[in-house]
């Protein structure tokens, strides 16, 4: 899957949401002229506070998706710096060892790097991105084996006490990322949210019931603003591929790849 399929996707989302709320924005002010401004006027008392509930909630999950996501977009950059601090300080702390062990165990580093930039830049493609994370955990067992031993052999007592943590460290912040990958909103709540809105579009029509013509500048607008947030909270749920996109901030370990050359 490409991610200008996954941006039509998105796109479909967005727009599906804006016509279903204007059709049952349309549907509730039409249901509301059928019952009459009567009946409707003697019953808002009742019916105000479901109203009332049911905007809250709407702003409730729109607040509670938009952070939640806002947030993990946040904890995936720090993630990428993390991952990229970690890897230039494994790298420095390699002089440690004996000059002989090091050129190899520097290549395998530069080839890990790579390989992690490509596991990212073909997310979306599986087969390949599968192929990549295959190369960077073969990669990760190169260096350590590599490394175990080359500290072993060196003379200097820091370099099992320096280099072999902060291996740990650039392996760990690779699980990170791989796990931060996975945590998104539970698409359970992505549905109810929609359907929220959806509900809180047909009891704004009967609201405007009371006129025979409905005002369709607060259709559009209404429908408008509750699609469009759906929309950014996807963008920020699925940064790699909507326009709030994490490949920018690669650039950290891209910049940290060239200073390994």
């Amino acid at each position: 899957m490409s991610s200008v399929k996954v941006e039509a996707v998105f796109f479909s989302v967005l727009a599906l949401l804006f016509l279903g709320m204007i059709a049952t924005q349309i549907a509730g002010h039409r249901y509301g002229l059928r019952r009459g401004s009567d009946e409707l006027s003697g019953s808002s008392e009742g019916t105000a506070a479901v109203e009332a509930a049911l905007y809250a909630l709407l702003g409730l999950f729109v607040a509670f998706t938009f952070s939640g996501a806002s947030d993990r977009l946040e904890n995936r950059r720090q993630l990428i710096v993390e991952e990229s601090n970690a890897i230039g300080t494994a790298y420095l702390r390699l002089d440690l060892l004996p000059a002989a062990e090091q050129p190899p165990i520097r290549e395998e580093m530069r080839r890990y790097l790579e390989s992690r930039l490509a596991f990212y830049d073909r997310l979306l493609d599986f087969r390949g991105a599968n192929t990549e994370r295959e190369r960077a955990d073969q990669l990760q067992q190169q260096i350590w084996s590599h490394a175990l031993a080359a500290a072993a052999r060196a003379p200097d007592p820091r370099a099992t006490l320096l280099v072999l943590p902060s291996l740990n460290a650039m392996f760990d912040a690779a699980s990170k990322r791989y796990a931060a990958l996975r945590m998104h909103l539970p698409v359970a709540i992505f549905i109810q949210l929609l359907l929220i809105a959806l509900c809180c579009g047909f009891f704004a029509g009967i609201g405007m019931s009371k006129r025979r013509r409905p005002s369709y500048l607060h259709m559009v607008m209404f429908a408008g603003v509750i699609a469009v947030t759906a929309y950014v909270i996807l963008n920020l749920e699925y940064p790699r591929v909507g326009f709030g996109r994490l490949r920018a901030l690669d650039i950290v370990l891209r910049e940290q790849l060239a200073a390994m050359r």
